[in-house]
Formats: C-alpha cells, sequence, structure tokens
C-alpha cells in the first residue's frame, strides 16, 4: 500500500514539474506578470486610470486562461512565437493564440 502511494504521488509530481517547465515563463510568476502588464498599460493610457484598469483586469483574466492550456508541443510553439512578439499583452496573445489553433486543427 505505502508503495502504491508513493509511486502515485511521484508521479503527480513529475506531471506537475513537467507542467510548469512547459508552460509560459510568465505562468510562474503571476505578480511579476502582472506588474509587466500595469507599466505597459500606464506607459501607453497614461492617467487615464480607468482605462488601465479594465484592460489590466481583462488581460489578467487572459493570462489565467493562458496558464491553464494543456501543454503540448503545437500549443508550446505557437504561445513561443506570440509571446516573443507581444507580452505582455495576454489579451492580445490569447486572442491570436485561439485563432492560431483553430486554423492548425482544421488543417488535421
Amino acid at each position: 500500500m505505502k508503495r502504491s502511494v508513493l509511486i502515485v504521488v511521484t508521479l503527480m509530481l513529475c506531471m506537475f514539474v513537467s507542467n510548469a517547465l512547459a508552460s509560459p515563463s510568465y505562468c510562474q510568476n503571476e505578480t511579476a506578470a502582472k506588474e509587466d502588464l500595469k507599466q505597459s498599460l500606464l506607459k501607453t493610457y497614461g492617467n487615464s486610470f480607468s482605462t488601465v484598469k479594465m484592460l489590466l483586469d481583462a488581460g489578467m483574466r487572459d493570462y489565467g486562461k493562458i496558464c491553464a492550456l494543456p501543454n503540448d508541443q503545437v500549443r508550446q510553439g505557437i504561445l513561443s512565437d506570440l509571446n516573443n512578439t507581444y507580452y505582455p499583452s495576454f489579451s492580445t496573445i490569447f486572442m491570436l493564440y485561439e485563432a492560431n489553433y483553430k486554423d492548425y486543427q482544421a488543417l488535421q
């Protein structure tokens, strides 16, 4: 019994570590990602604080959606390309990811 529990715990730990390593790097630090987005929005929208707050809230919702995506080679490739261009604009990344992944599925 103890051996079975140990095996299950080990497998769960391995899955957790592989998911953490495979997800976008910013998914490992939500606080830093939020600060990056906030600073980017403040730079763009200046003293329009209601706009900054609205876009920050929407961006962080999309951040959560991105970080919850299953990790596989196709998704990682799409997200990597988008992150290189659009980080920290999580809403843009998620919107373009959805379109790109939909087209990928249509080609299968």
